[in-house]
């Protein structure tokens, strides 16, 4: 009571000072208010705004007050009802109490009950994964057959379901039995053949990556498929070591690291690469040293080449593996260019391995290379260089001649096979041999270039022999196949015109690789030089051109050859009554158009203009054999119809073939139609005469 009594007082007290507070405020606001004589006019309008702000004031008091009465009932209320459960609930303590009392002879049972309690969490668990333990066998045996089908990411997908079964039960052995590692035996046992499953995978993948240079190429598909799998099992690894450090629990086989396996197997691969360009016999090739180095050369750059343009897209960025692979290519080079330094070799062998050495830069340089070798180490030692330097013995001409007599053997060997030429991304047919003859003569103005211009222009003058040499061979060649074919009634070579279209295809690449080579001499030579370079290389150039208009009309001799029974019908007795008898023409046309469509453009359409030529040609010749006689007027009319009407036609089968034909060539046939049709014959040394002129148009 005396506890109230005194907070009543200081009650009282807080709420005079509080009204002495507000009072003061007050006056201090009536003062802030009525500053001036005439704010006294403004009193009443002060009252009213007064009033009013009191009454909202006293509004949420009342509501506060009235919220305030609302849940001290509602707590009232609550604990009125708390007191009867409060009472419940020490009862049932109470009850708790007195049964825990009478468990203390359960005691001695708790491990029992432990083991009861694992071996339920444990069957638990398996009851979780039962549906896949019990299809592990059969999971199995199917990722064993996607493996052997090639399909691996359906196999990795039944690898990951089949890991991720076992680990879960090993994990809840692990929680329950981390003691008791015997228990895990059984589960592992089980599971055993997953550990050989994803061997297999694996073994599939360092496959996939030894081949990747090939599979890059011909099926990128499966490199992807392969990184992809190798990318999600290095982020199983870091899940399996975070739950390491987290529970200490790291399922079996983890990490299995295949990101650092698959970079040694693609070292490995790279290495076995090197190994396996076995040098050529010294016995046999002068130049072996020259034609390795070049091998060497071709490797590097198609290899780096395919790595950067194929392997960037495929490969995941932070592999960074155009850096990875130059640094790769780099010491097996070193490791190569040791060992052939370190051996006795002859003047010419020396300088070649020199000239390569002091390319190398440049030869990383290339377009599709780009790599600057300074930041690594030097290929050979200032001692080795200074030991390997000697004058140059010149045998380029004997070689080169040697080598290119080869090619030539070769593509003439590919002519007689029973398949089809290779076929460039256009469906251009062509052999390799273009390319290589002219891979081979860049090598050896290249390894010259160190050396000096004086020898350059040398190695130049010897280039340009060959090719000339090479174009008569080569001319040589092409004559014999036609020979042999139409010896044979035209059964060998089997694929005849598609290997003479190779032919044109490839003298026209020559062509290409001419003006090639000549734009990067004459950068080199001085203005004397320049005029002699520039004769020489447009000879080639028109030597290979000659060359493909020459395959294409031995193409033209095989069409002509299938239409001369048709041409012979021409101007018969039967020809006036016939429908159309240029039908068999049209549609041998277009079926050998499709053939000929493998052509470069340039000479395609060389060769629908020949083609079209030759068609005229017959044509006026029959006509001029008069094989019949046109009597009448009417029948001369009829001809000359008919004649104009071929004309159109001639003119369609070739508009047909090529835009690029001559639309005016047929020309001729109508003016020899109106010769044929005139009535007066006064006229007709006039008409001839047309005739006449329009041989310019014919020959256009």
């Amino acid at each position: 009571r005396v506890s109230i009594n005194q907070m009543e007082a200081d009650g009282d007290l807080d709420l005079q000072r509080i009204e002495a507070e507000l009072a003061e405020a007050a006056a201090k606001r009536v003062a802030t208010m009525l500053r001036k004589p005439e704010d006294l006019e403004k009193v009443e309008q002060y009252r009213r705004m007064i009033v009013r702000r009191k009454a909202g004031v006293e509004a949420q008091l009342k509501t506060s007050i009235q919220t305030q009465l609302e849940d001290v009932r509602t707590g009232l209320s609550k604990l009125k009802t708390a007191v009867p459960e409060i009472r419940e609930i020490r009862d049932s303590m109470a009850d708790v109490d007195k049964h825990c009392s009478t468990c203390k002879e359960l005691n001695r049972h708790i491990d029992k009950i432990k083991d009861v309690s694992r071996q339920h969490n444990q069957l638990s668990a398996a009851c979780d994964n039962l549906k896949h333990i019990v299809r592990v066998p059969e999971t199995v045996a199917d990722a064993e057959e996607l493996i052997s089908k090639g399909d691996l990411l359906k196999a990795h997908k039944l690898l990951t379901d089949l890991e991720g079964t076992r680990d879960d039960l090993l994990f809840q052995l692990h929680k329950t039995t981390s003691e008791r590692i015997t228990e895990r035996h059984p589960v592992n046992a089980y599971f055993a053949k997953v550990a050989s499953v994803s061997d297999l995978l694996a073994k599939q993948l360092w496959f996939v990556m030894q081949r990747a240079l090939n599979a890059v190429r011909s099926d990128p598909t499966k490199l992807v498929t392969a990184l992809r799998i190798i990318e999600r099992e290095e982020k199983f690894d870091a899940r399996a070591l975070e739950r390491e450090k987290a529970v200490g629990f790291l399922p079996p086989g983890r990490p299995k690291e295949w990101r650092k396996k698959c970079f040694d197997t693609l070292e490995q691969a790279t290495i076995h690469r090197f190994e396996s360009q076995q040098p050529p016999d010294e016995s046999e090739n002068k130049i072996w040293l020259a034609v390795y180095l070049e091998r060497i050369k071709r490797i590097i750059i198609d290899d780096i080449d395919i790595v950067k343009t194929l392997f960037i897209p495929c490969f995941p960025p932070h592999y960074n593996i155009s850096v990875h692979y130059v640094e790769m290519y780099h010491r097996c080079l070193q490791t190569l260019l040791d060992d052939l330094a370190s051996q006795q070799r002859e003047a010419n062998e020396i300088i070649h391995l020199l000239s390569w050495v002091v390319q190398y830069p440049e030869i990383m340089k290339h377009p599709k290379v780009d790599v600057d070798v300074a930041v690594f180490e030097p290929l050979l030692s200032p001692t080795a260089i200074a030991e390997l330097e000697r004058d140059y013995t010149d045998k380029t001409r004997h070689a080169l001649t040697e080598y290119a007599g080869r090619m030539i053997e070769a593509d003439i060997q590919d002519w007689y096979r029973d398949q089809i030429p290779d076929a460039d991304v256009g469906g251009r047919y062509h052999t390799s041999v273009a390319v290589l003859l002219f891979q081979m003569l860049d090598q050896n103005l290249s390894v010259v270039d160190a050396v000096g211009l004086n020898l350059k222009m040398q190695i130049l003058q010897v280039c340009m022999d060959v090719l000339e040499m090479f174009q008569k061979e080569y001319r040589g060649a092409v004559d014999n196949v036609k020979l042999k074919y139409w010896q044979s009634e035209r059964r060998e070579p089997r694929y005849y015109v598609e290997y003479m279209t190779a032919i044109a295809n490839n003298c026209h690449s020559c062509t290409e690789f001419t003006e090639q080579m000549k734009v990067r001499v004459l950068g080199d030579v001085d203005v004397e030089e320049e005029e002699r370079i520039e004769h020489h290389f447009r000879e080639t150039a028109i030597a290979f051109t000659e060359i493909s208009q020459m395959s294409c009309d031995y193409l033209l001799d095989m069409v002509y050859t299938d239409l001369q029974p048709h041409l012979a019908e021409l101007f018969n007795k039967k020809w006036l009554q016939s429908g159309a008898s240029l039908g068999t023409v049209d549609v041998t046309m277009q079926d050998y158009g499709a053939d000929f469509r493998h052509l470069r453009d340039r000479f395609y359409n060389y060769l629908v203009q020949q083609a079209q030529h030759r068609l005229l040609v017959e044509y006026i010749r029959a006509m001029l054999q008069k094989k019949t006689q046109f009597k009448s007027k009417d029948e001369r009319k009829k001809a000359a119809e008919k004649i104009k009407k071929e004309s159109m036609h001639i003119g369609s089968i070739f508009q047909k073939l090529s835009e690029t034909a001559n639309p005016h060539a047929c020309t001729v046939l109508e003016m020899l139609a109106e010769v044929i049709e005139i009535k007066d014959t006064d006229l007709l040394p006039l008409e001839l005469e047309v005739c006449v002129d329009c041989q310019n148009v014919f020959y256009s």
